[in-house]
């Protein structure tokens, strides 16, 4: 079965990218978890985890769910998806 490729352009991969990346960044630093930490956790080398984090869209969906089980963060964010203060200052925007 072919890959499909629901993200048309390489401008919104990489907006998806650095969203994924950052919510990674965030939650490791909230949790005060290292990559080392992580790598141990799922029985990988640390290297790879700094290339699954500084490319999100190669990690496999039972990675991320993982990740976010290890860094007791929402997939979603993990994913790309809004992040909180985003969804506050949308929410801002819909009331004014």
């Amino acid at each position: 079965m072919p890959k499909s490729n629901f993200l048309k352009t390489e401008s919104v991969r990489m907006k998806y990218e650095a969203r994924a990346q950052a919510g990674i960044r965030r939650y490791m630093s909230l949790r005060r978890i290292t990559d080392d930490k992580i790598a141990v956790k799922q029985n990988v080398q640390t290297r790879t985890i700094q290339n699954r984090i500084k490319d999100p869209g190669s990690m496999q969906l039972r990675d991320l769910w993982n990740l976010a089980e290890i860094l007791n963060a929402p997939v979603g964010e993990l994913a790309g998806g809004d992040l909180p203060e985003e969804m506050l200052a949308k929410l801002i925007q819909m009331k004014l």
